[in-house]
C-alpha cells in the first residue's frame, strides 16, 4: 500500500506535526548545528526491542535495523479531557531524507483488561497510577505496531497555541462558518468562512471543531489534513519561522519527552534536508465498532500491516501479524493476532 493513497485523516491537533515537521522544515540556520549533530552523533538510540521477524519460505531470518532510520511517537494531550486525543508514529529516514507520519485514531482498542480500552487513555491512566506514561504509551503503541520505537513525545494544547502565535499565526481558507460551544470541552468557537491569518487559539480551534460533519470525525480529519497543509505551504515559502528559537526553547521545556536537545537538534536537521513532498502522511486503516458500552476503532488488519510495512517499518524485514498484539474484525467477530483477548467477553458486553 501506498502511503500516498492511504491519504492521512487523523490529525486532531496540530501541535507535534506543526513544530516537529512543519516548522522544522522551514529552519535554515535558525538553531546551532554542532559537530556532534552533523556528524550524525546526536542521533536518538535505536531501540531493538520486539524487532519483527521474516518468515519466508519456512526460515526466519533475524531483522536488522535499517541504517540511519529513526522511529518516533508524537502525541498532543487535551488538557481538558486529559487523554492523548492526537497520536503519530513516525518514521524518519535521514539517509533517504524522508518523513513518514501516520495518525492512530484515538479511540484505538488496546488488548488490555481495563474498562476503557482506548489508546488515548494510556498516557495519562499511567500517569494517574503513578507510572511512567511515556513507557505506558510506547508499550502500547509496540502492541500495535509491531516494534518498539526509538522516542517519545507528549506535547499539551496551551503551548501549541503560544508557539503559532510567536511564528505569527497561519494563513488558512477557513471553507465554512465555524460557530460552536461546548462547556464540556471547554470550546467557545466562532471562526467566519474565508481566508485569514488565524492566531494560535482559532488554530487548534479549527483542529477540534465538531459540529456539522456529515462523516464525524472523517471530515474533521479531512479538514486538519487541509490547515496543516496549508501551515507548511506557509512556513516553507518563507523559508523560516519567526521567534523560532523561542518557540523551540518553550516547546522543549514543556514536552514530556525522551529526547534531548541533540536529538531535537538532529530531527530537526533531518527535516530541513526534506522537500515538501518528502513528508507524508497516513493513517491506520480501521473500522469503528462498539465494545463494552463504548465506541472502539479496530484496525483493519491487513491494510494496516500493508502500510506498517511500506510507511514505517525500521528494519529490513517486514512486520507479520504475530509481531502485533492487535485485536480486529474477521467475518463480523473479534480476534487477535496474539491468539489471546484480554477480558475477551467484554467485547460482547450490552
Amino acid at each position: 500500500m501506498n502511503i500516498g493513497n492511504t491519504r492521512a485523516r487523523i490529525i486532531r491537533s496540530i501541535g507535534l506535526v506543526l513544530l516537529a515537521g512543519t516548522a522544522a522544515l522551514s529552519l535554515h540556520g535558525a538553531l546551532p548545528r554542532s559537530e556532534a549533530v552533523a556528524s550524525g552523533k546526536a542521533a536518538p538510540q535505536e531501540r531493538e526491542t520486539a524487532a519483527p521477524l521474516a518468515a519466508e519460505a519456512g526460515q526466519r531470518a533475524e531483522a536488522k535495523r535499517r541504517k540511519s532510520v529513526y522511529t518516533l511517537i508524537l502525541a498532543g494531550m487535551d488538557e481538558v479531557s486529559g487523554n492523548t486525543d492526537t497520536i503519530l508514529i513516525g518514521r524518519v529516514d535521514a539517509a533517504e531524507r524522508r518523513i513518514d507520519l501516520v495518525s492512530i485514531p484515538r479511540d484505538t482498542y488496546v488488548n488490555r483488561d481495563w474498562e476503557v480500552r482506548k489508546i488515548n487513555c494510556v498516557y495519562t491512566a499511567a500517569k494517574n497510577a503513578g507510572e511512567d506514561g511515556l513507557e505506558a504509551l510506547r508499550t502500547a503503541m509496540r502492541d500495535l505496531c509491531g516494534f518498539d520505537a526509538d522516542c517519545c513525545v507528549v506535547l499539551d494544547l496551551n503551548t501549541v497555541e503560544e508557539a503559532i502565535d510567536l511564528m505569527g499565526g497561519v494563513y488558512f481558507d477557513v471553507p465554512f462558518d465555524m460557530d460552536y460551544e461546548d462547556a464540556a470541552q471547554d470550546l467557545s468557537i466562532h471562526i467566519p468562512k474565508g481566508y485569514q491569518c488565524l492566531n494560535g487559539e482559532q488554530c487548534v480551534q479549527i483542529c477540534r471543531y465538531r459540529k456539522n460533519y456529515v462523516n464525524g470525525d472523517l471530515d474533521r480529519i479531512s479538514l486538519q489534513h487541509d490547515f496543516l497543509g496549508a501551515a507548511a505551504r506557509q512556513f516553507i515559502s518563507l523559508g523560516a519561522i519567526p521567534n523560532l528559537a523561542r518557540v523551540v526553547q518553550m516547546t522543549a521545556s514543556s514536552a514530556d519527552s525522551d529526547l534531548s536537545p541533540a536529538n531535537i537538534a538532529f530531527f530537526l536537521r533531518c527535516a530541513i534536508q526534506c522537500r515538501a513532498e518528502d513528508i507524508h502522511f497516513g493513517t491506520m486503516p480501521n473500522r469503528p465498532a462498539d465494545a463494552g458500552g463504548l465506541s472502539y476503532t479496530f484496525a483493519e488488519k491487513d491494510e494496516w500491516l500493508a502500510l506498517l510495512n511500506d510507511a514505517l517499518d525500521p528494519f529490513n524485514v517486514p512486520i507479520t501479524e504475530e509481531n502485533l498484539n492487535l485485536v480486529y474484525i474477521e467475518n463480523g467477530l473479534f480476534r487477535s493476532t496474539s491468539g489471546t483477548i484480554c477480558g475477551e467477553s467484554y467485547l460482547y458486553r450490552k
